[in-house]
């Protein structure tokens, strides 16, 4: 039985793995975002939120420092025309300092609270498919940083496909520790 049950679950994770890359052979090229905290929480981190958000635009400009280790046109086999790093480093920087630790380690994002951060991005509206990271919960005691990759209409902020993802953190220094989560989640993707 238990054989069975685990048979069961690859093939539907297959088959949802499956409906991603479908949709990405549809998709020409895209307009990537960087990641965005603007919604993010961190659970049993010491540093100070003022550090965080630092460190938040810190590992965004890695994927034009360090492009190579960070290429998310390489792992989704699709043409980047543009970094545009300007949209999340504003949201990040007005994050709420005094709301981003969370007691919560259970701390997730609703479908609604992905479509507001997407819809509050301030990105020229124009023709084509973006692409965002969304940071959900940064779990210093688990040692994980939970995020959601959303694709989206870049002129109407529909989102076209979406799916959670994580990754262990790891690094020395606050950046490249929760740098270390962002690039297992390229990595996956």
């Amino acid at each position: 039985m238990k054989k069975l049950f685990t048979l069961l679950f690859l093939a539907t994770s297959m088959i949802c793995f499956g409906q991603n890359k479908n949709f990405l052979k549809e998709v020409e090229s895209i307009n990537f975002y960087g990641v965005d905290y603007s919604a993010a929480k961190v659970f049993g981190a010491a540093e100070a939120p003022e550090e965080f958000r630092i460190a938040f635009a810190r590992i965004n400009r890695l994927f034009i420092t360090e492009g190579k280790k960070y290429d998310v046109s390489k792992k989704l086999k699709v043409k980047v025309n543009e970094i545009s790093l300007n949209a999340v480093d504003k949201v990040n920087q007005d994050i709420d300092l005094s709301q981003l630790m969370t007691t919560s380690p259970d701390y997730t994002l609703s479908e609604q609270d992905i479509k507001r951060v997407v819809e509050a991005l301030p990105i020229q509206s124009k023709p084509g498919i973006g692409l965002i990271i969304i940071a959900k919960l940064l779990n210093k005691a688990e040692t994980y940083g939970s995020y959601q990759v959303v694709f989206f209409n870049t002129e109407t902020k529909e989102i076209v496909e979406e799916w959670a993802t994580g990754g262990k953190a790891r690094g020395f220094g606050l950046r490249n520790y929760w740098a270390g989560s962002i690039h297992k989640v390229i990595n996956n993707l």
